[in-house]
C-alpha cells in the first residue's frame, strides 16, 4: 500500500511527471490550481504535501499558510520544491514551516527516502487521526465519528488507532500484537476477538476493517 501525496504546481507537465516517476511508491494528487486547496484537503487524507514555491496568483509560501489554518489539515509535512536554487528561496521556505525543501535537479531515489523518512516520523507520532468521518485523539484518549463519540475500550483505541497510523499499508498481525501487547504471550484469537467487538461499534465509519490472513487493512466502503 501506498502514501498519499498531494503536489501543488501549476505546470501539468511537472505533475505529470511526479504521477509517473513516484506511482510505485505514493498515490499522487495533482492540483494546478493552488485556490483550490480546501477542496484537495476535503477529498483527500494527505500524508505528505509536495509545494511548487512559484505558483501563480497564491505563492507556495502564502499557500503554506493558508493550509495550516484550515481545519482539514492533519498536520502532515509540507515540503517545498523550486527551480530556484538560492539561499533565500530556500531560507524563506523553511522559516515559513517546511519540513524540507528540494531543488527540481533532485534525484528520484533521495527525493522518495527524504519524504517517505518524514511521513513515517509523522505517523509515528501523531496524537490526533483523522481518517474519512473518523477522528481519534489519543491524547484525551477519546474517538468519535461524524462529530459523534463512540465508546470504545482503552484496548480497542490502541488497536483502532494503530490500524489508522498504518494506512494506507496493512499491518501484520504480529506486527500488531507487538505494539499492543510487547512479548507478553498472547493467545492465537486474541486479535480476531477484540476486532469482532470492535467492528459493531464502527458501524457508521467510512472505512471497514479486514481481515486477510495475517494481514489487517483498511478498506473504504465506497470501494468495497
Amino acid at each position: 500500500m501506498k502514501w498519499n501525496l498531494v503536489v501543488f504546481d501549476d505546470e501539468p507537465n511537472s505533475i505529470e511527471n511526479f504521477e509517473q516517476t513516484l506511482a510505485g511508491d505514493f498515490h499522487v494528487f495533482g492540483c494546478q490550481d493552488p485556490s483550490k486547496f480546501s477542496a484537495v484537503l476535503e477529498r483527500v487524507y494527505p500524508h505528505a504535501l509536495l509545494v511548487d514555491v512559484h505558483l501563480p496568483a497564491i505563492n507556495g509560501h502564502t499557500l503554506l499558510q493558508h493550509i495550516l489554518a484550515h481545519p482539514k489539515y492533519n498536520g502532515c509535512p509540507v515540503f517545498f520544491i523550486s527551480a530556484d536554487p538560492s539561499d533565500e528561496v530556500k531560507l524563506k521556505s523553511y522559516q515559513e514551516g517546511a519540513m524540507d525543501f528540494f531543488h527540481r535537479t533532485i534525484g528520484r531515489e533521495e527525493l522518495v527516502l527524504r519524504i517517505t523518512n518524514k511521513i513515517r516520523y509523522f505517523v509515528d507520532r501523531s496524537t490526533t487521526l483523522e481518517l474519512g468521518n473518523l477522528d481519534i485523539d489519543a491524547t484525551t484518549l477519546r474517538a468519535s465519528i461524524s462529530g459523534s463519540p463512540i465508546d470504545l475500550t482503552l484496548l480497542e483505541l490502541r488497536l483502532l488507532s494503530h490500524i489508522v497510523r498504518a494506512f494506507p499499508r496493512s499491518l501484520g498481525r504480529e506486527e500488531l500484537i507487538e505494539k499492543i501487547w510487547g512479548r507478553d504471550p498472547v493467545k492465537p484469537g486474541t486479535i480476531n476477538t477484540h476486532l469482532t467487538n470492535l467492528k459493531p461499534k464502527l458501524e457508521a465509519w467510512d472505512y471497514l476493517i479486514r481481515v486477510r490472513a495475517d494481514n489487517i487493512l483498511l478498506i473504504q466502503k465506497s470501494e468495497a
